[in-house]
């Protein structure tokens, strides 16, 4: 059984800086990979622009995925001004850092209002919804749903939730979203006034199919299970989604050890696989093909906790 790390972010020391070099690259050719989408935007298909650039700005959500968890170095604020820029545009990543690693006290895993990242209800709550809203989570628990509709319901109210914090009174957030405006001004700089994108269509073109290619990472990672270990999921695949998500499919593995660098993650994996799956309940899912097939229409589980 692999031993778990302590989930909460460690104090790092300010001298001397550890330096990952192959996810400083790693971030170089992300950067690089956009810009050049974005820098050949008008002579480029808009089916490539969508399938490329979506996977750029999903990549970068990988990559920050790293800075949360100690990477590329031990400088929090070097980290933090690594990955910056907001290709997203809405999800300032210090509020990603809190929700995050609260989401990686593993007893807390998938309860709704305690796991930030749940995408359950308690049953007593599902119980005083109205149809509607039930038939919506009934959707949104199907990859269909959770890919093309979804993002059009989590961005709104992910920003009208802090918009009412805000007209509250609740300021404890206002540092994390200037940080976000330095952010999003350095990419629409780029997006906008150095390419000529319109906005419109960057959030069409860029911001849509990179949150869905984010959902379809996220979409079987947890499920719901009355022992926490059993409620995160093997994920095999080292191909284009491998690189994509940086090996956060295997998740019961990152969960584990989640301040391991992702490029150490598969061949761990291919050591601990049968560990993993013995610890996990066996909740493994061959790849991205087998869990397109089973629930592209069909509600992977229900969406309330009993």
């Amino acid at each position: 059984m692999i031993s778990r790390l302590n989930p909460e972010r460690p104090v790092r020391p300010e001298r001397p800086v550890r330096i990952e070099w192959q996810t400083v690259l790693l971030g170089v050719l992300i950067y690089g990979l956009f810009g050049l989408v974005t820098w050949y935007y008008h002579s480029l298909p808009g089916w490539f622009v969508f399938a490329v650039g979506g996977f750029a700005v999903a990549w970068h959500g990988s990559l920050r995925h790293e800075a949360v968890h100690l990477h590329p170095t031990s400088s929090a604020n070097i980290n933090d001004l690594f990955v910056l820029p907001s290709l997203d545009l809405y999800l300032p990543f210090r509020l990603y850092l809190q929700s995050h690693t609260q989401h990686h006290i593993n007893e807390n895993l998938t309860y709704p209002e305690i796991d930030p990242e749940s995408y359950y209800l308690f049953h007593h709550n599902w119980d005083t919804l109205p149809r509607w809203r039930q038939r919506g989570y009934w959707t949104f628990h199907t990859l269909a749903g959770r890919l093309f509709l979804y993002p059009f319901w989590m961005i709104p109210c992910f920003l009208k939730d802090e918009v009412q914090r805000f007209v509250c009174g609740d300021l404890s957030n206002l540092e994390a979203w200037i940080w976000h405006f330095f952010g999003v001004v350095l990419t629409l700089s780029w997006v906008s006034g150095v390419c000529g994108i319109p906005f419109w269509e960057y959030l069409l073109l860029f911001v849509y199919p990179g949150t869905s290619f984010t959902l379809l990472r996220s979409f079987a990672e947890h499920r719901s299970h009355p022992d926490f270990e059993g409620r995160t999921a093997v994920l095999e695949a080292e191909s284009l989604f491998g690189i994509l998500y940086l090996y956060n499919n295997y998740h019961t593995l990152h969960h584990n050890a989640p301040d391991m660098a992702w490029y150490k993650l598969p061949a761990l994996f291919r050591e601990k696989r049968e560990d993993l799956l013995k610890q996990n309940h066996g909740y493994l899912i061959r790849g991205y093909r087998e869990l397109f097939r089973k629930y592209l229409f069909n509600p992977k589980e229900i969406p309330f906790l009993v």
